[in-house]
């Protein structure tokens, strides 16, 4: 039986962990609307919004469900964990679609589509750090990065580089077979592949997150 003391705790985790996941989210709406490009492990749901009739937030999700069955592959079957990434996938295209909405930015504000594309980079860091730091449940592109990380007996950064060349490789095949051209593939591509894992450990150093 848990103590109110283990209540409380785990109660603030998952406060912590849920509002990480809405900073991410504004991060990967705030890269999308900057207009610049689309970070790497948004570009295949980027692509497809524009090929089939799907919202983003909804390709986003569904990309993360492919992300978890992977995962159950390289696992060769399904546990809690795996389980418990669904309703996080779920939540974050729901997120996403919702700050779509909220967030307009037009091509004529580049002030403004400049700002988006740094606060992007901000608050996808700020938001991984709050997610991982509570270590509770995977972001599953992520979970599938530490997958393979393990059964391929490499680094997790040296697998998470070759993660994102693989997605922005996918989109633009994607893009050049169903829309003649490369599509979301940009500087803000760059920017999120180069500055949001340093961000994170920016952030590590001055923010103080544990596990309670």
């Amino acid at each position: 039986m848990m103590t109110k003391k283990k209540t409380y705790n785990m109660a603030a985790r998952l406060g912590i962990y849920f509002a990480g996941l809405w900073i991410v989210s504004l991060g990967i709406v705030l890269c999308k609307k900057c207009g610049f490009g689309i970070s790497p492990i948004s570009c295949v749901p980027f692509v497809l919004e524009s090929v089939v009739p799907l919202s983003f937030g909804t390709l986003t999700m569904i990309f993360h469900l492919v992300n978890i069955l992977i995962q159950a592959v390289l696992k060769k079957g399904i546990d809690i964990k795996l389980v418990l990434q669904v309703p996080v996938a779920v939540l974050f295209g729901w997120v996403i679609d919702l700050l779509q909405k909220l967030i307009v930015i037009t091509p004529d504000m580049i002030a403004l589509r400049v700002l988006a594309l740094v606060f992007s980079v901000f608050f996808t860091a700020l938001g991984m750090l709050f997610m991982v730091s509570m270590n509770l449940v995977q972001n599953p592109p992520d979970g599938t990065v530490k997958m393979l990380s393990i059964r391929c007996r490499r680094e997790f950064g040296t697998v998470k580089i070759a993660y994102d060349v693989v997605c922005v490789a996918a989109a633009a095949v994607l893009g050049l077979i169903f829309l003649g051209k490369l599509s979301g593939i940009g500087i803000a591509t760059i920017v999120s592949a180069l500055f949001v894992g340093r961000t994170v450990s920016w952030l590590r150093g001055g923010i103080k997150l544990q596990c309670f």
